[in-house]
Protein backbone atom coordinates (compact mmCIF):
# COMPACT_ATOMS: atom_id res chain seq x y z
CA UNK A 1 0.00 0.00 0.00
CA UNK A 2 0.90 3.49 -1.00
CA UNK A 3 -0.46 6.43 -0.88
CA UNK A 4 1.87 8.53 -3.40
CA UNK A 5 1.06 9.18 -7.28
CA UNK A 6 2.70 6.09 -8.72
CA UNK A 7 5.94 4.16 -7.95
CA UNK A 8 8.86 4.76 -9.95
CA UNK A 9 7.92 8.33 -10.60
CA UNK A 10 10.52 10.62 -11.96
CA UNK A 11 12.26 13.12 -10.27
CA UNK A 12 10.93 16.36 -10.14
CA UNK A 13 14.76 18.56 -10.91
CA UNK A 14 17.39 16.63 -13.06
CA UNK A 15 20.57 15.84 -11.56
CA UNK A 16 23.93 15.43 -12.69
CA UNK A 17 24.19 11.85 -12.54
CA UNK A 18 27.97 11.42 -12.49
CA UNK A 19 28.12 13.44 -9.24
CA UNK A 20 25.06 11.59 -8.28
CA UNK A 21 26.24 8.40 -8.81
CA UNK A 22 29.75 7.93 -9.16
CA UNK A 23 30.46 6.95 -5.62
CA UNK A 24 28.10 3.94 -6.00
CA UNK A 25 29.92 0.73 -5.17
CA UNK A 26 29.28 -0.85 -8.63
CA UNK A 27 31.25 2.50 -9.73
CA UNK A 28 34.21 2.56 -7.95
CA UNK A 29 37.50 3.51 -9.48
CA UNK A 30 35.70 4.38 -13.02
CA UNK A 31 36.93 7.93 -14.06
CA UNK A 32 34.17 10.42 -14.85
CA UNK A 33 34.90 10.62 -18.55
CA UNK A 34 34.11 6.92 -18.98
CA UNK A 35 30.84 6.70 -17.00
CA UNK A 36 29.56 10.17 -18.39
CA UNK A 37 28.05 8.71 -21.48
CA UNK A 38 27.30 5.03 -19.50
CA UNK A 39 25.12 7.39 -16.65
CA UNK A 40 23.60 9.35 -19.36
CA UNK A 41 21.12 6.40 -20.12
CA UNK A 42 20.44 6.04 -16.78
CA UNK A 43 16.64 6.56 -15.60
CA UNK A 44 16.20 8.04 -12.69
CA UNK A 45 12.96 6.90 -10.18
CA UNK A 46 11.71 8.33 -6.92
CA UNK A 47 10.03 5.43 -4.72
CA UNK A 48 8.36 6.60 -1.66
CA UNK A 49 7.99 4.31 1.92
CA UNK A 50 6.42 0.88 1.12
CA UNK A 51 6.11 1.30 -2.33
CA UNK A 52 7.23 -1.71 -4.64
CA UNK A 53 10.27 -1.79 -6.77
CA UNK A 54 10.10 -4.89 -8.30
CA UNK A 55 7.95 -8.75 -7.18
CA UNK A 56 9.59 -11.67 -6.40
CA UNK A 57 9.41 -13.88 -9.34
CA UNK A 58 9.17 -10.57 -11.55
CA UNK A 59 11.19 -10.69 -15.56
CA UNK A 60 14.57 -9.01 -14.30
CA UNK A 61 15.62 -6.40 -16.83
CA UNK A 62 17.32 -4.00 -15.18
CA UNK A 63 20.00 -2.95 -12.00
CA UNK A 64 19.64 -0.20 -9.78
CA UNK A 65 21.80 2.19 -7.90
CA UNK A 66 20.65 3.84 -4.79
CA UNK A 67 21.10 7.77 -4.84
CA UNK A 68 19.37 8.59 -1.68
CA UNK A 69 17.18 6.69 0.90
CA UNK A 70 16.89 2.70 1.69
CA UNK A 71 15.61 -0.25 -0.04
CA UNK A 72 14.73 -3.31 1.92
CA UNK A 73 14.91 -6.70 0.07
CA UNK A 74 12.43 -9.50 1.48
CA UNK A 75 10.75 -12.73 0.88
CA UNK A 76 7.64 -14.46 1.22
CA UNK A 77 8.12 -16.92 4.21
CA UNK A 78 6.72 -17.68 7.29
CA UNK A 79 2.89 -17.56 7.22
CA UNK A 80 3.05 -15.88 3.60
CA UNK A 81 4.61 -12.48 5.11
CA UNK A 82 7.51 -10.79 3.46
CA UNK A 83 10.85 -11.71 5.52
CA UNK A 84 13.51 -9.27 5.18
CA UNK A 85 16.66 -10.59 3.60
CA UNK A 86 19.01 -6.99 4.14
CA UNK A 87 18.66 -3.45 3.84
CA UNK A 88 20.52 -1.58 1.45
CA UNK A 89 21.77 2.28 1.89
CA UNK A 90 22.48 4.96 -0.10
CA UNK A 91 25.61 4.52 -2.21
CA UNK A 92 24.75 0.81 -2.55
CA UNK A 93 23.21 -0.97 -5.92
CA UNK A 94 20.71 -4.37 -6.70
CA UNK A 95 18.72 -6.41 -8.79
CA UNK A 96 22.29 -7.02 -10.57
CA UNK A 97 21.55 -10.90 -11.00
CA UNK A 98 19.40 -10.10 -13.58
CA UNK A 99 21.95 -8.59 -16.00
CA UNK A 100 23.60 -12.07 -15.15
CA UNK A 101 21.06 -14.73 -16.17
CA UNK A 102 17.85 -12.61 -17.40
CA UNK A 103 16.11 -14.99 -15.10
CA UNK A 104 13.11 -13.61 -12.73
CA UNK A 105 13.61 -12.18 -9.59
CA UNK A 106 14.14 -14.18 -6.47
CA UNK A 107 13.15 -11.47 -4.02
CA UNK A 108 11.02 -8.68 -3.27
CA UNK A 109 12.25 -4.98 -3.45
CA UNK A 110 10.72 -1.64 -1.40
CA UNK A 111 11.49 1.59 -0.28
CA UNK A 112 12.07 1.94 3.20
CA UNK A 113 11.98 5.64 3.44
CA UNK A 114 11.97 8.46 0.15
CA UNK A 115 14.44 7.00 -2.26
CA UNK A 116 15.93 8.00 -5.32
CA UNK A 117 17.40 5.16 -7.76
CA UNK A 118 18.95 5.02 -10.89
CA UNK A 119 17.97 2.73 -13.17
CA UNK A 120 20.17 0.52 -15.08
CA UNK A 121 18.96 -1.66 -18.33
CA UNK A 122 20.52 -3.98 -20.07
CA UNK A 123 21.82 -1.56 -22.77
CA UNK A 124 23.37 0.68 -20.33
CA UNK A 125 24.59 -2.51 -18.45
CA UNK A 126 26.49 -3.41 -21.48
CA UNK A 127 27.78 0.19 -22.38
CA UNK A 128 29.34 0.32 -18.45
CA UNK A 129 31.03 -3.16 -19.03
CA UNK A 130 32.45 -2.02 -22.32
CA UNK A 131 33.69 1.20 -21.25
CA UNK A 132 35.49 -0.34 -17.95
CA UNK A 133 35.49 -3.93 -18.17
CA UNK A 134 37.92 -4.72 -15.50
CA UNK A 135 36.67 -2.56 -12.73
CA UNK A 136 32.99 -3.28 -13.17
CA UNK A 137 33.75 -6.76 -12.69
CA UNK A 138 35.99 -6.11 -9.78
CA UNK A 139 33.56 -4.02 -8.23
CA UNK A 140 30.93 -6.75 -8.57
CA UNK A 141 32.20 -9.50 -7.21
CA UNK A 142 33.64 -7.66 -4.19
CA UNK A 143 29.81 -6.85 -3.81
CA UNK A 144 29.01 -10.14 -4.51
CA UNK A 145 30.56 -11.68 -1.29
CA UNK A 146 30.38 -9.20 0.83
CA UNK A 147 27.07 -10.26 0.70
CA UNK A 148 27.22 -13.47 0.56
CA UNK A 149 29.31 -13.42 3.86
CA UNK A 150 26.34 -11.30 5.00
CA UNK A 151 23.64 -13.54 4.13
CA UNK A 152 25.15 -16.41 6.18
CA UNK A 153 25.15 -14.27 9.18
CA UNK A 154 21.95 -13.56 8.51
CA UNK A 155 20.92 -17.66 7.77
CA UNK A 156 22.73 -18.09 11.25
CA UNK A 157 20.53 -14.98 12.84
CA UNK A 158 17.38 -16.03 10.88
CA UNK A 159 17.48 -19.63 12.37
CA UNK A 160 18.04 -18.44 16.00
CA UNK A 161 15.17 -15.92 15.32
CA UNK A 162 13.35 -19.42 14.33
CA UNK A 163 14.39 -21.02 17.63
CA UNK A 164 13.20 -18.14 19.66
CA UNK A 165 9.93 -18.10 17.70
CA UNK A 166 9.17 -21.58 18.03
CA UNK A 167 10.31 -21.57 21.60
CA UNK A 168 7.80 -18.56 22.41
CA UNK A 169 4.86 -20.31 20.88
CA UNK A 170 5.37 -23.94 22.93
CA UNK A 171 6.24 -21.52 25.97
CA UNK A 172 2.98 -19.49 25.86
CA UNK A 173 0.78 -22.43 24.85
CA UNK A 174 1.98 -24.41 27.76
CA UNK A 175 1.28 -20.83 29.83
CA UNK A 176 -2.25 -20.72 28.65
CA UNK A 177 -3.07 -24.16 29.49
CA UNK A 178 -1.55 -23.75 33.20
CA UNK A 179 -3.73 -20.12 33.30
CA UNK A 180 -6.88 -21.67 32.27
CA UNK A 181 -8.13 -22.69 35.13
CA UNK A 182 -7.14 -19.86 37.97
CA UNK A 183 -8.53 -18.05 35.09
CA UNK A 184 -12.15 -19.78 34.89
CA UNK A 185 -11.85 -19.79 38.96
CA UNK A 186 -11.65 -15.73 38.66
CA UNK A 187 -14.09 -15.21 35.75
CA UNK A 188 -17.18 -17.66 37.63
CA UNK A 189 -16.41 -15.70 40.75
CA UNK A 190 -16.78 -12.44 39.00
CA UNK A 191 -19.64 -13.27 37.31
CA UNK A 192 -21.51 -14.57 40.79
CA UNK A 193 -20.65 -11.17 42.55
CA UNK A 194 -22.25 -9.06 39.84
CA UNK A 195 -25.10 -11.31 40.15
CA UNK A 196 -25.40 -11.37 43.60
CA UNK A 197 -23.63 -7.99 45.30
CA UNK A 198 -25.50 -4.61 44.08
CA UNK A 199 -22.67 -2.50 45.29
CA UNK A 200 -21.32 -0.31 42.93
CA UNK A 201 -18.15 0.19 43.87
CA UNK A 202 -18.11 -3.47 43.63
CA UNK A 203 -19.86 -3.73 40.04
CA UNK A 204 -17.17 -1.80 38.73
CA UNK A 205 -14.17 -3.60 40.82
CA UNK A 206 -15.32 -6.85 39.08
CA UNK A 207 -16.17 -4.98 35.40
CA UNK A 208 -12.51 -4.10 35.52
CA UNK A 209 -11.75 -7.64 36.26
CA UNK A 210 -13.65 -9.00 33.81
CA UNK A 211 -12.16 -6.75 31.25
CA UNK A 212 -8.57 -7.22 32.42
CA UNK A 213 -9.14 -11.03 32.00
CA UNK A 214 -10.51 -10.48 28.28
CA UNK A 215 -7.20 -8.51 27.50
CA UNK A 216 -5.28 -11.08 28.91
CA UNK A 217 -6.79 -13.82 26.84
CA UNK A 218 -6.39 -11.73 23.70
CA UNK A 219 -3.00 -10.90 24.52
CA UNK A 220 -1.56 -14.32 24.99
CA UNK A 221 -3.71 -15.22 21.51
CA UNK A 222 -2.05 -12.22 19.71
CA UNK A 223 1.16 -13.82 20.39
CA UNK A 224 0.55 -17.41 19.47
CA UNK A 225 -0.53 -16.13 16.05
CA UNK A 226 2.50 -14.01 16.00
CA UNK A 227 4.45 -17.33 16.55
CA UNK A 228 2.58 -19.15 14.36
CA UNK A 229 2.91 -17.08 11.46
CA UNK A 230 -0.94 -16.54 11.16
CA UNK A 231 -3.15 -13.40 12.46
CA UNK A 232 -6.51 -13.93 13.08
CA UNK A 233 -8.80 -11.08 13.03
CA UNK A 234 -12.02 -10.56 14.48
CA UNK A 235 -13.76 -7.66 12.38
CA UNK A 236 -16.20 -5.66 13.77
CA UNK A 237 -17.36 -1.84 13.45
CA UNK A 238 -15.83 0.43 15.83
CA UNK A 239 -15.85 4.07 16.09
CA UNK A 240 -12.63 5.69 15.91
CA UNK A 241 -14.34 8.18 18.95
CA UNK A 242 -14.57 4.81 21.11
CA UNK A 243 -11.50 3.35 19.88
CA UNK A 244 -9.94 6.89 21.34
CA UNK A 245 -11.12 6.78 24.73
CA UNK A 246 -9.97 3.52 25.19
CA UNK A 247 -6.62 4.55 24.54
CA UNK A 248 -7.22 7.21 26.67
CA UNK A 249 -7.93 5.07 29.86
CA UNK A 250 -4.92 2.39 28.81
CA UNK A 251 -2.28 4.67 28.46
CA UNK A 252 -2.42 8.46 27.25
CA UNK A 253 -3.59 9.23 31.14
CA UNK A 254 -0.04 8.54 31.68
CA UNK A 255 1.55 11.11 30.20
CA UNK A 256 0.18 13.66 32.51
CA UNK A 257 2.65 12.18 35.34
CA UNK A 258 5.59 11.80 32.78
CA UNK A 259 4.95 15.50 32.01
CA UNK A 260 4.57 15.11 28.66
CA UNK A 261 1.74 17.15 27.03
CA UNK A 262 -0.44 15.56 24.96
CA UNK A 263 -1.61 17.33 21.55
CA UNK A 264 -4.58 15.86 19.85
CA UNK A 265 -5.93 16.58 16.53
CA UNK A 266 -9.10 14.49 16.03
CA UNK A 267 -10.43 15.05 12.17
CA UNK A 268 -12.39 12.07 12.17
CA UNK A 269 -14.32 10.01 14.25
CA UNK A 270 -16.23 7.69 12.09
CA UNK A 271 -16.52 3.43 12.47
CA UNK A 272 -14.18 1.91 11.28
CA UNK A 273 -14.16 -2.40 10.46
CA UNK A 274 -11.59 -3.68 12.32
CA UNK A 275 -10.48 -5.95 14.78
CA UNK A 276 -10.58 -3.25 18.06
CA UNK A 277 -8.58 -5.41 20.43
CA UNK A 278 -5.54 -5.38 18.31
CA UNK A 279 -5.88 -2.02 16.89
CA UNK A 280 -6.41 -0.28 20.64
CA UNK A 281 -3.33 -2.71 21.49
CA UNK A 282 -0.96 -1.72 18.69
CA UNK A 283 -1.89 1.93 18.88
CA UNK A 284 -1.18 1.52 23.06
CA UNK A 285 2.01 0.20 22.14
CA UNK A 286 3.43 3.43 20.01
CA UNK A 287 1.54 5.71 22.93
CA UNK A 288 3.76 3.78 25.59
CA UNK A 289 6.80 3.29 23.24
CA UNK A 290 6.39 7.42 22.74
CA UNK A 291 6.22 8.11 26.17
CA UNK A 292 9.53 5.99 26.96
CA UNK A 293 11.38 7.28 24.23
CA UNK A 294 10.83 11.09 26.67
CA UNK A 295 11.89 10.06 30.14
CA UNK A 296 12.23 13.96 30.44
CA UNK A 297 9.22 15.18 29.38
CA UNK A 298 7.68 16.46 26.20
CA UNK A 299 5.22 16.43 23.43
CA UNK A 300 2.93 13.54 22.22
CA UNK A 301 0.87 14.68 19.39
CA UNK A 302 -1.77 12.17 18.30
CA UNK A 303 -3.74 12.72 14.53
CA UNK A 304 -6.46 10.91 13.39
CA UNK A 305 -7.42 11.95 9.51
CA UNK A 306 -8.32 10.27 5.83
CA UNK A 307 -6.57 10.08 3.03
CA UNK A 308 -6.83 8.54 -0.47
CA UNK A 309 -9.29 5.90 1.37
CA UNK A 310 -7.31 4.91 4.70
CA UNK A 311 -7.73 6.33 8.33
CA UNK A 312 -4.33 7.19 9.42
CA UNK A 313 -3.45 7.41 12.97
CA UNK A 314 0.03 9.13 13.72
CA UNK A 315 1.91 9.00 17.10
CA UNK A 316 4.81 11.54 17.00
CA UNK A 317 7.16 12.41 20.04
CA UNK A 318 10.16 14.49 20.90
CA UNK A 319 11.93 12.35 22.31
CA UNK A 320 15.14 10.72 21.47
CA UNK A 321 14.22 9.27 17.64
CA UNK A 322 16.22 6.53 16.14
CA UNK A 323 19.31 6.17 14.10
CA UNK A 324 18.43 5.06 10.60
CA UNK A 325 20.06 1.70 10.76
CA UNK A 326 17.81 1.01 13.59
CA UNK A 327 14.90 2.56 11.36
CA UNK A 328 15.10 -0.21 8.91
CA UNK A 329 14.94 -2.75 11.79
CA UNK A 330 12.21 -1.54 13.86
CA UNK A 331 9.59 -4.37 12.64
CA UNK A 332 11.70 -7.05 12.93
CA UNK A 333 11.18 -9.44 15.56
CA UNK A 334 13.41 -9.58 18.46
CA UNK A 335 14.71 -6.02 17.44
CA UNK A 336 15.04 -3.56 20.58
CA UNK A 337 15.58 0.17 20.63
CA UNK A 338 17.06 1.85 24.07
CA UNK A 339 15.03 -0.77 25.91
CA UNK A 340 16.71 -2.62 28.74
CA UNK A 341 13.44 -5.37 29.44
CA UNK A 342 11.78 -4.73 25.92
CA UNK A 343 11.07 -8.27 23.81
CA UNK A 344 11.32 -6.55 20.41
CA UNK A 345 8.16 -8.21 19.26
CA UNK A 346 5.66 -5.42 20.10
CA UNK A 347 6.34 -3.52 16.55
CA UNK A 348 7.05 -6.54 14.99
CA UNK A 349 3.35 -7.91 15.93
CA UNK A 350 2.39 -4.35 15.10
CA UNK A 351 3.25 -4.46 11.44
CA UNK A 352 1.60 -8.39 11.27
CA UNK A 353 -1.65 -6.72 12.60
CA UNK A 354 -1.51 -3.57 10.39
CA UNK A 355 -1.03 -5.81 7.26
CA UNK A 356 -3.71 -8.32 8.28
CA UNK A 357 -5.98 -5.19 8.45
CA UNK A 358 -4.39 -4.82 4.30
CA UNK A 359 -2.78 -1.96 5.77
CA UNK A 360 0.73 -0.06 6.97
CA UNK A 361 2.44 1.10 9.27
CA UNK A 362 5.49 3.60 8.70
CA UNK A 363 8.28 5.36 10.89
CA UNK A 364 10.45 8.39 10.62
CA UNK A 365 12.59 9.75 12.71
CA UNK A 366 15.47 12.12 13.46
CA UNK A 367 17.90 11.33 16.13
CA UNK A 368 17.71 14.08 19.42
CA UNK A 369 14.51 15.07 17.49
CA UNK A 370 11.86 12.47 17.95
CA UNK A 371 10.00 9.09 15.79
CA UNK A 372 6.68 9.44 14.17
CA UNK A 373 4.62 6.35 13.41
CA UNK A 374 1.49 6.08 10.82
CA UNK A 375 -0.92 3.40 11.18
CA UNK A 376 -2.89 3.41 7.74
CA UNK A 377 -5.78 1.45 7.84
CA UNK A 378 -8.69 1.03 5.14
CA UNK A 379 -11.78 3.03 5.70
CA UNK A 380 -13.29 -1.01 4.27
CA UNK A 381 -11.56 -3.57 4.97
Amino acid sequence: MNASSGPGSPPKDPVDNVSRYAGNQLLAGIAGELLDPVLSRVKEQVFEPGEIIFEESDWGDALYLIAEGSVKISKRGRGGQQETLAHLQAGDFFGDMAMIDTGRRSAQASADQHTVLGRIDKQAWTALINAAPESVLTNFVRSITQRLRANNQRFIDEMMRNERLSLLGSTVSSVVHDMNNPITCILGACQIMQRKVRDETCQQMTGIILKSLERMESMTQEMLDFARGNTNLSLHTVPVKALLHDLEEQELFRCAAASIVVERKIDFEGELLIDGARVLRLLANLVKNAREAMPEGGLLRLQVERKDGFVVFTVADTGCGITPEMQAKVFEPFVTHGKKNGTGLGLAIAKAVVEAHRGDIRVSSEPGVGTTFEVWLPEKC
